[in-house]
């Protein structure tokens, strides 16, 4: 591994991995366009952690797992990810007498219960559907938001967690019919991204956007001449701006909510001659058509 000026930002895609997890890392194998295993289905890897200097550290060596043909997995410890920092897995493997090697980057992450406790799939949607739309804007060192800079602020793949699950619950409550999807499977049906992913990313999007706006709301302005002071005097009219727009979907669900509890999804029907029971109107003209014809039987 060489050494990197430290003062340069690593701008390299990164695969995301949570702290303390152990998440199979998976890597094909290509020869003549198609998947092949190497020389004796051998592969091997070497985990670094760059270093703040640039420098880095080597974590652990591992023997693959071969999974399927040309498909091999790795499966670091707990205790592999245990130190947050971007990383390189390295992997080495001989096609043909050749030495070969090919090298994974990735971010290990601080652990969050939210997006932690989320399915593969859905993380996997998570990043490539929503946590990519704010991979690039300028304003901060690393990408993403610059709101990420402050102390006090946690944009993060848990917090991206979160408003997907606030989309996710106007989705089943803003129009009718109302649903009970969920992100996990558990209380509800799972949502199938595989038919509405679009959906979900875009109001996920919004949601994001919303807490964006939030986050900015309470920016004071410096004022004065000589000594400036920081004017918040506006900040209400500011919260008033972001209230407005919420105001439209909560009207909208609770209508929803009303109409759900008013028993008006479970229609009723009569039947069997309706309120006169077995009995029908004859086909008698005039106004005694749609009288209820008695029978009886006289001896």
């Amino acid at each position: 591994m060489g050494v990197v000026d430290a003062d340069l930002v690593d701008w390299r895609e990164r695969q995301y991995i949570s702290q303390y997890s152990m998440p199979p890392l998976t890597f094909q194998i290509y020869i003549a366009g198609q998947l092949a295993d190497p020389d004796s289905n051998n592969v091997t890897g070497v985990l670094y952690l760059q270093n703040p200097d640039g420098t880095s550290t080597q974590v652990n060596t591992y023997t693959a797992d071969w999974e399927d043909t040309g498909v091999y997995s790795i499966t670091p410890s707990s205790s592999d990810t245990q130190n947050p920092s971007p990383a390189e897995l390295t992997w080495a493997y001989n096609i043909n007498g050749q030495p070969q090697s090919y090298a994974s980057y990735l971010l290990i992450g601080p652990a969050n219960p939210y997006y932690d406790q989320l399915p593969q799939d859905m993380k996997d949607f998570l990043e490539q559907q929503i946590w990519v739309r704010f991979a690039d804007l300028f304003d901060s060192p690393d990408g993403g938001p610059n709101l990420q800079t402050y102390f006090q602020a946690h944009w993060s793949r848990g917090r991206m967690t979160q408003l997907m699950q606030i989309a996710l619950s106007k989705i089943n409550s803003v129009a009718q019919p109302w649903s009970a999807y969920t992100l996990n499977g558990e209380g509800g049906p799972y949502f199938p991204t595989h038919l509405w992913g679009g959906l979900l990313a875009s109001y996920t999007y919004i949601e994001a956007v919303k807490q964006l706006i939030r986050g900015y709301t309470e920016q004071p302005a410096f004022s004065g001449a000589g000594v400036a002071r920081l004017d918040r005097r506006d900040y209400s009219d500011r919260w008033r701006a972001a209230l407005k727009d919420e105001e439209g979907e909560l009207k909208s669900q609770l209508d929803v909510f009303k109409i759900r509890h008013m028993g008006l999804g479970n229609p009723k029907v009569l039947v069997s001659g309706g309120v006169y029971g077995r009995y029908a109107p004859t086909r008698i003209a005039g106004s005694v058509a749609a009288r209820p014809r008695m029978w009886a039987r006289w001896y």
